[in-house]
Formats: C-alpha cells, structure tokens, sequence
C-alpha cells in the first residue's frame, strides 16, 4: 500500500510546473489540426503524467474555470444542455449594448452644434501648426493624444463640420462598448453585464462618451488597459507587454490625472504578483508603469504654468458635500437640459453595489487555496485564480478612488458631472471582475445579474432616451438668428468669454460683437487674458462705450447670454461701482465672482440708459443642454440724461 501510494504521487507534477501544463493546454485548446504536434510538445513537457496534468483539455474555457470542465463519467448530453443557459445571459447583455449603441447613433444624429468645451478643442487641433497647438496646450485640459487625433482625422478626410465629429464621437462610443466585451473576455468573464447595466444607458456617460473631448477615448483606454494588465498577470509574454505598455502610454496621454487610475490598477497588479511570488511579472508591471509616467516629461513645461491658473478655476465654496454632489449629478436619472430635480436612487445602488463587491472580494481572499499546499487543487479548482482576480479588482478600484478623490480634494474645482466618468467605469469593470467573471453559473447569480440589468435599463431608459435628443448649445440659433436679424451698425454683447468660443464659430453676421470681458481671442480659454482684464478696476469701459454709441446712434444692442438681465437685490441705484482687483476680492482669483460684477455693470447701463428691452424668442428644436443654453434680449432707444 505504502509503495503504491508512493507511485501515485510521482505522478503528479511539481507545482512549478504547473504553470506550463496550464498555458501549452491554452495555446493548443484553439489548434485541432496541430493535434500530434500538440501531442509531441506536451509528452516531451510533462512526460509521462501531463494526462494527469491537462486532464480536461477540449473546449475552450478561459483559464480560471479549470472547475467547470467536466468531470470524468460526466455525460456530454449534460454538457450540451448546459449551453442555452450559458447563453441567456449573454444575449441579454448582448440587447443591453445594442440599446445602448442605439442612444450613441441618436447623439450623433441631434446633438446638433458643438459647445463651447468642443469647439475649443476643435480649434486647438485644427491651429496652423503643431508648435502653435504646443504653445496653447496648457489651455486646454489634456494633452496631446486627443488634438493630434482630432488632426489626423481631419487630414484622412473627415470632415470638420459638426457632423464630421459627431461620426467620430459615435466611433469613440462604439469602441468603448467593444473595450467592455473585450476586456471582459479577458479576465474570463462572458459578458460585461454591470458594467452595461451601470453605465450602458447613465445620462451623463451618455453625454461624454462621444463628446468631441478626450474622455471618450480615455474610458477606452482604462478599460483595455485594465484587462491587458490583467493577462500579462495570467501570461507574461513579450507581446502582451508590449501591448499592454503601449495601452497604457496611450492611456495616460488622454487626461492628466489617467496616471492615477493607471498606478491604481499596476499597484494592484503587482499586489497579486507578489502573492504569487511572481518576481519578475512584479518588475514588468514597475516597467510598464515607469514606460507610461516618462512618456508624461514631456509635459513638464505645461505642468509648471498650472499654479498661474489654478486660482482662476478653483472654487472658494469647495468641500465635502461639492464632492457628493457632483456624484450625484453624474449618477442623476436625468438629462444634462434639466436643471433641477431628486438625484434618484441610482447613487445608493452603485455605493451598495461597490460595498457588496468589496465584502465579496475579502471574502474571496480567506477561502483561497494556497498553491504551495495544494498544487493539484489549486489547478484544477480556480479558487487561487478567481481570488486573485477579485483581489486585483478591489484593489485597484480602492485605490483609484481613494487616489482620485485625493486629487479632486487637492484642486478644489466646482466639479462636472463628466469629471467622474472614468472612475465610474474603473468600479464598473471591476465589479464585472469581482461579480461576473468569478460566479460565471447562471443560477443563482447569473438570473439575479439580469434582473438588476433590466433594473437599472428600466431605471434610466427615459433620461438617456432624452439625453440622446438634447442639443449640445443653442448657440448655432441665436448666431443665426442674430445674422439674419442684427444689422452692421448694431451691438452683440455676449455675456461670457467661454460662450465667445462657440459664437465666434457660428455667428456669419456683420455686427460687432464683444464679450465679457473684451478679449480679442475666442479659439481656446485664453485665461491669461481674462486674468489680465481681471487687474484692470474699467475693464468694462470699452463695452460700455460700445453699447453707448450703439444706443445714441438709433441701433441695437443684443445682449446674449444666460446670466438673468436684473439688478442684484441689495445693490443702490445707479451705476455699478468698479470691481476691487484679486488681492482685495473675498474670493480671490476665481472666474465666478468677476463675470457677476462684470455682467452687473453692464446690465445696471443697460437699464439706466436704454429705453426699452425685449427678450427675442427663437425656438429650438429639443431641448438643450443647461451648460450652454442662452437667451436674447434686445435693448433700443438712449437716455442721454441718466448718470
């Protein structure tokens, strides 16, 4: 007996040699026809005992699912019967995308008019040289990826009229979908279903994704480099890190603050391969991050030039609940043309969902079976395998949010709704890692991960259904409008420099048009000159001039803007007095407080000065998105008594 037990454990191979037997079965899974070449490697491998090795070799199975082959006696009859219900799922996530494909198609055909954050990108990429785009690099937030992709496409042939980049956006959005099957297949999942279910019809992502930004294309490349990252874990191959490396150079190169979410996901990565005493794959991930972060020197010139405009955008109101709010507008059930209304309920079911995950994740860690104690269970089983996936996800999901919101805590901007997008789908991905790929039966989690699909579907349908008919800005209208209807000797007054940037690209007619305040560029958010107009007490004089000589000589003065024409509610009558310069302002350098007390001057002149007003209706067709949604008022007549 003791002989024969002997000779049973010489058969099975070490735990070092595990490994090969796991990869030559998934590299020839794929190759019948090269079945005795097959043959040759692996007895010349594994010798006598790779049967016992590669028991289970056929179909092709992802390689943490080495439990679900099926057992010896099994019947292929029970195999087969299975295959329907492995499939529902998928066909239901396969509907889930096609819906959401659909609201992209719709983006693109009545987004209508690109606003102001999309035509200063366009500008940006489309400037007569690639040193002029360089030079103003550091008024824009991103860095090169997406203008130089803006460029080359219009070189290729894509046209640069609206609809020209709305087919780029639907590309982009189109892609996204095609990075979330992808990256699920490769982690071992079958179909990204939460992460359709979270994000597939979410109004905002609905929004970004295929916005003329680069945070479409950077929701690509955090989800091809969250699963890349993964399978140079699984296999560390010359090509895959090579693919990965590149994945993630890209990835970085689309938003500065990327390399957060791209340390969180290698910081975990290399968690795993120190547990698994992974030595070298734990230097080839230090690699890939070290490859990635150099490709940013290049930036260190814009970098230093962020402190001059920090103040400028930071806001004096900033805390705790500026964070949550702006959460809750992201995750809000409604269209960005809405303005107000309950967040729902969607904000407690993704932070219920995530702690769900997270307990899972532990949980996974304390019934993982050690490979050094049980090499042959822990091969044939996939909890090692399945434990180490819900580690690297819950790892680098608590660290993108911790390191993220870090960040946000540090700038202190009024926050977007767009501004949580990448991190949404970090915890998306990861929750399909965590809740998908590692409970793969349809019973009873696979039924329960549908019905929360169709949950959430149901949930956000009529929002993302409007989202999809909103128009970007109604700038295109009023620009016409104003072309048509405003003669050369009248004046456009536009309420805010940054509206500038989209009127500026609209507007055909021959009537002067200023801004406030009165800057002489209108391509990109030249901050520099609003800051210097922000030192100079009669920055408005040359507009009040304007709409005086405008008045006195029989003509128009069309103000256009979304700021409501009327006198603040403690201010004396008269005119406004002078604003105080930054050092002497309560809020310091931020935009807000300076655009008010401009537009306040020019309003209290207007309504000492002009003899009547009338607010100009011109119609739309849908609604309009609320960050770019603006009004005409037309003001005639002068009073040439009023001080």
């Amino acid at each position: 007996m003791q002989h024969h037990e002997q000779g049973r454990r010489s058969l099975r191979p070490p735990a070092g040699n595990l490994l090969q037997a796991k990869v030559v079965r998934e590299f020839f899974q794929d190759v019948p026809k090269q079945a005795k070449r097959a043959e040759r490697i692996k007895k010349l491998l594994f010798g006598i005992w790779y049967p016992t090795a590669l028991k289970g070799f056929g179909p092709v199975v992802p390689s943490h699912r080495l439990t679900q082959h099926r057992p010896v006696g099994q019947s292929h009859a029970m195999s087969v019967k299975r295959i329907p219900k492995l499939e529902a799922e998928v066909a239901v996530v396969l509907i889930g995308t096609a819906f959401s494909a659909i609201l992209l198609v719709l983006v693109a055909m009545d987004a209508g008019p690109l606003w102001r954050d999309e035509t200063a990108a366009l500008n940006l990429a489309h400037m007569t040289s690639l040193g002029d785009i360089w030079h103003n690099l550091h008024f824009d937030s991103f860095p090169l990826l997406w203008p130089l992709l803006l460029r080359g496409s219009g070189i290729l042939g894509l046209p640069y009229s609206d609809m020209g980049i709305r087919i780029l956006g639907v590309g982009i959005g189109l892609f996204f979908l095609t990075s979330l099957w992808l990256c699920q297949r490769w982690i071992g999942g079958r179909a990204p279903i939460l992460s359709i279910a979270l994000l597939g019809d979410l109004p905002a992502f609905i929004f970004i994704v295929g916005a003329n930004r680069a945070y479409g294309l950077a929701s690509c490349l955090l989800v091809l480099s969250f699963g890349t990252i993964w399978r140079v874990l699984e296999f560390p191959t010359k090509s895959r890190i090579l693919t990965t490396s590149f994945i993630c150079v890209l990835f970085v190169q689309c938003v500065y603050y990327d390399v957060t979410f791209l340390g969180a996901m290698l910081a975990a990565a290399a968690l795993v391969a120190i547990r698994r005493r992974q030595w070298k794959t734990l230097w080839k991930m230090a690699g890939i991050g070290l490859v990635a972060g150099a490709s940013l020197f290049i930036y260190l010139p814009v970098v230093r030039r962020v402190p001059e405009h920090v103040p400028f955008w930071r806001s004096p109101f900033f805390d705790a609940a500026t964070l949550w709010n702006g959460l809750g507008d992201a995750l809000a059930t409604r269209s960005s043309a809405g303005h107000d209304g309950a967040n729902g309920p969607q904000i407690w079911i993704w932070i219920g969902l995530l702690l769900a995950g997270i307990i899972v994740a532990v949980l996974m860690q304390r019934v993982r079976v050690h490979p050094s104690l049980k090499p042959d269970v822990a091969l044939k089983g996939s909890n090692s395998e399945r434990s180490d996936l819900a580690l690297f996800c819950v790892t680098s999901v608590m660290l993108g949010i911790i390191g993220y919101f870090w960040f946000l805590v540090k700038l202190k901007y009024f926050v977007q709704p767009w501004y949580y997008i990448e991190i949404l789908i970090l915890c998306a991905v990861s929750l399909d890692g965590i809740l998908t790929a590692s409970w793969p039966a349809l019973r009873p989690w696979g039924l329960v991960r549908i019905a929360f699909l169709v949950m959430m579907m149901m949930l956000n349908a009529g929002p993302a259904w409007a989202e999809a008919h909103t128009r970007r800005s109604n700038l295109d209208v009023v620009a016409a409008f104003l072309s048509h209807n405003a003669s050369a000797s009248d004046l456009i007054v536009v309420q805010e420099a940054w509206e500038g940037i989209t009127f500026n690209r609209y507007y055909l007619g021959q009537a002067q048009w200023l801004s406030v305040p009165p800057i002489n560029s209108h391509e990109v958010y030249r901050i520099d000159l609003v800051m210097a107009e922000m030192n100079q007490p009669e920055a408005m004089t040359p507009v009040l001039h304007a709409i005086t000589n405008a008045l006195a000589s029989g003509n128009h003065v069309w103000v256009v803007g979304s700021i409501p024409i009327a006198r603040w509610e403690d201010a004396p009558p008269g005119p406004t007095p002078l604003p105080p310069p930054p050092s002497e302002m309560p809020t310091g350098w931020w935009m807000g407080s300076y655009v008010s007390w401009w537009n306040q001057q020019v309003t209290t002149f207007l309504l000492d000065h002009a003899e009547q007003g009338n607010a100009e209706t011109i119609a739309t067709l849908g609604p309009v998105n609320r960050f770019e949604n603006v009004s005409v008022v037309r003001f005639t007549g002068y009073k040439p008594g009023t001080q």
